[in-house]
């Protein structure tokens, strides 16, 4: 998904500027990324060196983890080596990346993976060392962690052995849905997905229609940033909609 320019909501309204920066943020799910694998470095990016991955962790990166505007804000206090995060891309068959059944504290609705037999998605891996691996887990409140195994997968660039090795979060809010299916998210590259794609402008304008209707959207943001109990009272909603996770080649560690 594009995030809207700055002064213009996804709607066409004016964005007031105090929340410009919060629209931004919970708009922008799950961010830009460069389009093949690559280093992120002290807040840049690089040309990926097959090297580096040697003795990392893989972890898929299913939603933002793969940004490296995320990665700048989950590894802040990580400088020069310690904060050097690897990341590579491939093609996941048979699963989707859609929005899960939670709202982020950014004021985003967050991903997930389902499976979805016959549809193949691209999706990241970051190569985490162990302090960075930490971190990583104490950002994932929302997930539970394993591995994934025995998955067909192919990976765009040559990498060490993955299968069995792929660590991944899984929502433990289970995908929302729209009419009884997942959604995708747009932003996404996934073919052929059986169910409907949205952006995040969408699916947010979807949850103020539905929770609280009678605020503006700009002021609906604000709010579910600023507001754990308009947070939780959109979690509940979310919830009466969710499905089970199903991964069938997760598995908890």
């Amino acid at each position: 998904m594009t995030a809207p320019r700055p002064g213009n909501a996804p709607h066409g309204g004016r964005v007031p500027a105090p929340v410009t920066e919060t629209l931004r943020r919970a708009l922008g799910y799950p961010y830009a990324a460069p389009g093949e694998s690559f280093v992120f470095r002290d807040g840049r990016t690089f040309a990926l060196d097959p090297a580096a991955l040697a003795g990392r962790t893989p972890v898929l990166a299913h939603g933002s983890n793969r940004a490296p505007s995320q990665l700048a804000r989950k590894f802040a206090d990580f400088p020069g080596d310690a904060g050097t995060v690897p990341v590579t891309y491939l093609w996941l068959h048979d699963y989707d990346v859609v929005y899960s059944a939670h709202v982020t504290r950014y004021g985003a609705i967050a991903s997930t993976l389902q499976h979805a037999p016959g549809c193949r998605v691209r999706v990241a891996v970051t190569w985490l060392d162990g302090a960075q691996l930490d971190r990583m887990h104490a950002t994932e409140g929302n997930y539970s962690v394993g591995v994934l195994a025995r998955a067909h997968m192919a990976s765009e660039v040559a990498t060490p052995p993955l299968d069995g090795h792929l660590l991944m979060y899984r929502s433990a809010r289970g995908p929302l849905t729209e009419a009884g299916t997942p959604v995708g998210l747009a932003a996404v590259h996934a073919r052929p997905r059986p169910h409907p794609a949205r952006t995040q402008g969408q699916m947010l304008e979807a949850l103020r229609r539905a929770v609280a209707p009678r605020r503006a959207f700009e002021p609906f943001i604000r709010d579910l940033v600023a507001d754990p109990g308009l947070r939780r009272a959109c979690a509940r909603h979310l919830a009466a909609t969710a499905v089970s996770a199903r991964v069938p080649h997760f598995r908890q560690v």
